[in-house]
């Protein structure tokens, strides 16, 4: 069978497979008693229920609240099924793993406006398997944690994140905390705000990028074990981190990612990586159907991911000019591949626009991994009792210190310029739909026409 005629039946069978695995999910999603009993509720606004269930994820503290996934079992005393969001004081003390009883109001989330438009906050819950929410909650009762592999690694995220708290002054404890572990806490809405209009937001997202260079820093960590051992421990400790972060859509298809391209090492081949985005989304979809229409992290992710493998060959032609000292054009083709390919999609999602996305991460990118290198041996070394601890982490993280205030020096200067973003209020689906047509044909006949003749000439 000709290549091309396999490839046609094996999209149409994922295609298939999909629409099974979506029918299912929406059928299921239908049928749930929690979802059914807001909607009962929903009319008698301000009723308050009392919901027993367990905390399914780790609490995420903001400034003013505390949100906290429950897997709920009774309402009221009844039996109910699904997962609710709940919003409880800030001070409120939780874990993963306890069983709660909390009183609030049972309610369905409601989309609002944002000052680029409707944000489609019901369905980004659905993503995350929420059907519901629980406002103005308050603990009634708590159970003791049982010890638990989950519970075991978000305590060792919580315990790193207090060490770096210590030893950072604020900002850059923020940011390194949202560099390594993709906590976004903390970080002032002025600096936030920096990051996105100068396109670094990225770095702070835990996005893919990081997390390939977490898993290389693994790899070569494990360098002395002989390969028997290096490979399984090595995707086990990607997998592990990828938990303790909270296993978001992004984290989770680099990982998947990542892993592959383990396997393609211990197979003495290299990973193809178009091929490996394709099974990660699969894989992904499959599990959860929702984040391929609704999880705009996963959409950015897999659209970034796709421009960096099919534009990079035609972009570094483009840019031959660009010295290769410390890896300056390798960063600048593949800034610009990923923003050409998702600037539709940002105007769509945002409506931000980064004027001067490519010279900010040509600027910031070389020291990131340094930074988090540095960053991570201040929060280990911290950790060691007494005076000790403090003493050696003093050194790595006064660099760490030094090139995160670079990444914020840049960011925050290029907001500083007039006319450095503009905001585009209420792109269109369908506008960014046709952005990318030519888009995929340009990708498409770069990976038919230049890259091959970049493998043979790189091989000969």
């Amino acid at each position: 069978m000709k290549p091309l005629y396999r490839n046609i039946l094996l999209a149409l069978g994922f295609v298939c497979i999909f629409a099974a695995r979506g029918l299912i999910y929406q059928t299921n999603w239908n049928s749930q008693t929690l979802l059914q009993l807001v909607h009962t509720i929903d009319a008698e606004k301000g009723k308050k229920v009392v919901v027993v269930g367990k905390v399914a994820d780790d609490p995420d503290r903001r400034d003013t609240t505390l949100h906290v996934n429950v897997d709920v079992e009774t309402v009221d005393g009844v039996p109910k099924n699904g997962t609710l969001i709940a919003f409880f004081p800030p001070e409120t003390k939780l874990e993963y793993g306890q069983h709660v009883v909390a009183k609030g109001t049972l309610r369905l989330p409601d989309a609002f406006e944002t000052e680029t438009g409707v944000f489609d906050y019901p369905h980004y819950l659905q993503a995350q398997g929420i059907s519901a929410m629980l406002t103005s909650a308050q603990l009634s009762s708590s159970s003791s944690v049982h010890i638990s592999l989950f519970g075991v690694l978000y305590g060792i995220k919580h315990m790193f994140d207090a060490s770096l708290e210590k030893i950072f002054i604020p900002p850059h404890g923020a940011l390194i905390d949202g560099v390594l572990l993709g906590e976004r806490r903390g970080i002032p809405d002025d600096l936030q705000r920096a990051f996105i209009v100068s396109s670094l937001v990225h770095i702070v997202v835990l996005s893919g990028h990081v997390l390939t260079l977490v898993a290389d820093a693994i790899m070569r960590t494990l360098g002395f074990l002989p390969r028997k051992y290096k490979y399984p421990l090595g995707a086990l400790m990607i997998v592990l981190f990828v938990l303790m972060v909270g296993a978001s859509s992004t984290a989770v298809r680099a990982g998947i990612m990542a892993l592959i391209g383990l396997i393609g090492r211990v197979a003495h081949r290299h990973a193809d990586a178009l091929r490996s985005l394709f099974i990660a989304a699969a894989i992904m979809i499959l599990w959860n159907p929702p984040v391929v229409l609704w999880d705009t992290s996963f959409i950015l992710s897999m659209l970034a991911a796709f421009g960096l493998i099919t534009l990079s060959p035609l972009v570094e032609t483009w840019l031959h000019w660009v010295p290769e000292k410390f890896e300056l054009r390798a960063i600048a083709t593949s800034t610009l591949s990923v923003e050409i390919f998702i600037v539709p999609a940002l105007l769509y999602f945002t409506g931000t626009f980064s004027v001067f996305a490519l010279p900010a991460n040509i600027l910031a990118l070389p020291v990131l991994p340094w930074a988090m290198l540095f960053g991570f041996l201040a929060g280990a070394l911290n950790l060691l009792p007494g005076v000790a601890g403090v003493v050696l982490a003093f050194v790595p993280a006064f660099f760490a210190q030094l090139l995160l205030r670079w990444i914020i020096y840049i960011a925050t200067t290029i907001q500083s310029i007039p006319h450095s973003s503009y905001l585009v209020r209420g792109f269109p689906l369908w506008a960014m739909a046709l952005c990318h047509v030519p888009l995929i044909a340009v990708s498409s006949w770069t990976m038919r026409r230049i890259a091959p003749r970049r493998a043979t000439s790189s091989n000969s």
